[in-house]
């Protein structure tokens, strides 16, 4: 059992790592800054090659400290001013000098960004040319997992398939809920104090989304509901408002990092926020609240095997949503049989929520997802439970994340080409 438990503990760590910005745009800076490294003289042209699933992530999100949005621009910026050593960070040192020349790039029409097809959900190929130099970056299978550099079409770093990526499948692959949850009672609580730095983290982005006018401002309008007395706030409404305000935040552009899950920072706000709002309100403790805040991440990653880290689905709905309610029903004692209905009752009621790019709408979908996690925690502590074998939810909860991951792959990839058609109209 140790070697299983270092192995995950291992896993959510790696999939739970400071943010800024909307990590799609960030993997397309990230490759930028990569290429930046080998590219010595000017740029004639820049072209930016990427999966359905990046460009429809990227393409209307605000990147931080710009006020704009698009792939084009992320991936300039990371050239000219980022860092890939900093990971989902690479963009945390951009300054006005930076957007000037990244935009002046734009405007001088070097950067060209298109769509590769037959690609993985997450692919990024950066290709910046000179008069006599070309360099080449993919990115491949993960947000910051650099699979290639090519300088003059000669690899000088090449590894296709990530030992990492093929590590944490095998371990994913061995895993069950039950397992999953006797992880979280025994793991040493010293080892996950990066789950509760990423609270605090995700916290103070809420906190940030209810003081300015980010995004939709969808968080500060509910609050203003509830003061002027037209919404009542119970703990599932605040689980609404404050990951409603973090998401404003970050997908309106502002400069405060979080904590991502499975490789996305709103899916990391989703699943933190509720449980630590349910745990304040009922009095939780805070070690408790840790554990359950590792058991969402786990069970995020869990699903994610299954789904896929992009797909034309929610993944706020299928995969952080499903993390929380989990996370929040064993951190009031649920039995493994509530748990697991905790989360077919999310399948069963949001499953089909569909993934439209990210944007400032995502706070809406997340705020959702936030709200009825804890509501369906709450229900099948009271033994309210969505039926098995019925629609998509399987006779337990292994088969029916593994009829999502299905539904995920047959049908989803449909409705994405269908989105970035409408998109591009």
């Amino acid at each position: 059992m140790k070697e299983m438990t270092d192995a995950v503990l291992k896993l959510v760590k790696e999939n739970s790592v400071p943010a800024l910005g909307c990590t799609e745009p960030v993997a397309v800076a990230y490759a930028g800054a990569a290429a930046n490294k080998y590219f010595k003289g000017d740029v004639n042209d820049i072209e930016i090659l990427v999966s359905k699933n990046i460009y429809k992530n990227g393409k209307s999100v605000i990147i931080p400290g710009t006020g704009e949005a698009g792939l084009a621009l992320a991936g300039s910026l990371g050239f000219v001013g980022g860092n890939s050593d900093n990971g989902f960070m690479v963009l945390k040192d951009i300054n006005g000098d930076h957007i000037k020349s990244a935009k002046s790039l734009l405007n001088e029409n070097k950067v060209k960004l298109g769509i590769k097809e037959g690609t993985p959900d997450i692919y990024i190929d950066f290709i910046v040319k000179g008069k006599e130099e070309v360099v080449e970056t993919i990115v491949q299978d993960g947000h910051t997992n650099l699979v290639r550099v090519s300088v003059n079409n000669k690899d000088i770093y090449n590894n296709p398939v990530s030992n990492e990526i093929a590590s944490s499948d095998d371990i994913l692959n061995q895993l069950d809920f039950r397992t999953m949850r006797k992880i979280t009672e025994e793991i040493d609580l010293k080892d996950i104090e990066f789950i509760k730095l990423g609270i605090e983290k995700n916290v103070k982005a809420a906190k940030e989304g209810l003081k300015n006018n980010y995004g939709l401002k969808i968080g500060i309008s509910l609050k203003k509901l509830e003061q002027e007395g037209l919404l009542k706030v119970d703990a599932p409404r605040k689980a609404r408002m404050m990951t409603a305000a973090a998401a404003d935040m970050r997908m309106g552009g502002g400069n405060c990092e979080i904590a991502t899950s499975g490789g996305s920072g709103n899916q990391g706000i989703g699943i933190t926020l509720p449980i630590m709002i349910v745990a304040r309100e009922l009095g939780i403790s805070e070690n408790k609240m840790i554990r359950a805040a590792f058991l969402g991440n786990l069970v995020n990653c869990y699903i994610k095997e299954f789904a896929g880290k992009l797909s034309g689905m929610c993944g706020c709905a299928i995969g952080a949503g499903i993390g929380a309610t989990a996370g929040i029903t064993w951190m009031l004692d649920g039995s493994d049989k509530q748990i697991e209905g905790a989360c077919s009752n999310m399948f069963a009621n949001i499953s089909g929520m569909i993934c439209d790019g990210a944007k400032g709408s995502c706070a809406l979908k997340l705020s959702t997802s936030a709200e009825e996690a804890v509501l369906s925690a709450f229900l099948a502590l009271k033994g309210t439970i969505a039926t098995p074998n019925v629609g998509i939810i399987g006779s337990d909860i292994q088969e029916t994340i593994r009829n999502i991951g299905y539904l995920s792959h047959k049908a989803f990839t449909t409705v994405d080409d269908v989105i970035v058609n409408i998109m591009n109209k």
